[in-house]
């Protein structure tokens, strides 16, 4: 697991072209680090990430961003193929992330998932943005109109 969230990112000990010794206790500490931060829970971090569910494999991939400190992270339907419980703890872990002030863009068909998760919600239709609007100043009504377009771009004060 180490290995998986430093990938490309290796600490070394000491590094000799082919001759390199990995920093294995740093990466595992900050590893240990890194999914307490983002309260990610994995039952055993040397489990490779080929023998992990897909909930667990995403939420390696939410902590490896969160561990590198990214100006903005961008999430693409980070729950659809997820079942309820590995869901339930994405959505935590995104939660998280916001209270720390890491901006996020969350890519979603999932309407209570974006109300529960966002405070802005932009629609796109056919490769334009149709809507921009505080999460608190609409309904999912209001966006399936944007979205199906029942309500068009010209129905939408953008701020």
């Amino acid at each position: 697991m180490p290995s998986n969230l430093f990938l490309g990112r290796e600490l070394f000990k000491f590094k000799l072209g082919p001759f390199s010794w990995l920093d294995r206790k740093t990466m595992r500490d900050r590893t240990m680090e890194a999914l307490a931060t983002t309260a990610v829970k994995i039952p055993n971090v040397d489990n490779p990430i080929r023998n992990m569910s897909g909930g667990q494999r995403q939420c390696v991939s939410i902590a490896r961003t969160a561990a590198f400190a990214s100006k903005l992270v961008i999430m693409d339907e980070p729950t659809a193929a997820l079942g309820v419980q590995e869901t339930a703890q994405v959505e935590n872990i995104i939660r998280g992330l916001k209270e720390r002030g890491i901006p996020m863009i969350l890519i979603s068909h999932n309407l209570r998932q974006v109300f529960d998760l966002v405070d802005r919600i932009v629609v796109f239709r056919r490769g334009r943005i149709v809507a921009s609007l505080r999460k608190d100043e609409t309904d999912g009504n209001d966006i399936v109109s944007y979205i199906t377009g029942v309500k068009g771009a010209s129905d939408t004060a953008y701020a």
